[in-house]
């Protein structure tokens, strides 16, 4: 089962082109400065669904948008879901989706944790790995701080292999009926603001 904090249809910031954004709810980790503080706890979760279900739930989020090319998996830490997400992975593929995912986890790490998440890890097209170290905040490609690394794990997508220490910045806001939903990597001066002014 997947504990799943939040769904947005199509975001241009979470990777390549038009994806879809699948948010999870809980992580191991606790990483100063966390983008995503309320997805941390595991005991916040009141929205708990299959792998077939979440599928249903993409598809529907995703209904009526044109050129979606995949689906990106944030956090919370997907692989603390990896064996349901696995199979999400590959009924996407089924669609013809791609598929990318971020984790607190580096790519060594994840290769030692078992069978789940290395099937995960092979599902994926890119995996955006490593804490976020708030002292380390760069403006990088699809990450905020330098020890992350940018994996390219098909070829799909390795044309942006050249790109990706190249300074980028990006911001986006999804505005429905009843919030605006801000994603991307903000500088941390902005964020702050956004913070103070929400408050």
């Amino acid at each position: 089962m997947i504990s799943v904090a939040k769904i947005l249809p199509v975001s241009e910031v979470n990777g390549p082109g038009k994806r879809c954004v699948v948010w999870v709810q809980g992580c191991p980790k606790r990483c100063p400065g966390c983008w995503n503080p309320e997805f941390l706890s595991f005991e916040k979760s009141t929205n708990t669904v299959s792998a077939k279900e979440l599928v249903t739930m993409i598809s529907k989020a995703t209904h009526g948008f044109h050129d979606i090319e995949g689906v990106t998996f944030s956090g919370g830490e997907p692989f603390a879901y990896a064996e349901g997400l696995t199979e999400v992975a590959q009924l996407l593929r089924k669609q013809n989706l791609t598929i990318m995912s971020y984790s607190g986890f580096t790519v060594e790490e994840i290769r030692t944790k078992g069978n789940f998440y290395v099937s995960l890890l092979e599902a994926l097209d890119i995996l955006v790995d490593g804490e976020y170290k708030r002292e380390l905040n760069v403006n990088r490609l699809w990450r905020s701080s330098a020890n992350q690394r940018v994996l390219f794990l098909t070829d799909r997508y390795i044309a942006y292999q050249a790109h990706i220490d190249e300074e980028y910045r990006e911001l986006e806001f999804t505005l429905n009926t009843n919030q605006i939903t801000t994603t991307g990597f903000p500088e941390i001066s902005i964020l702050k603001n956004l913070t103070n002014h929400r408050e």
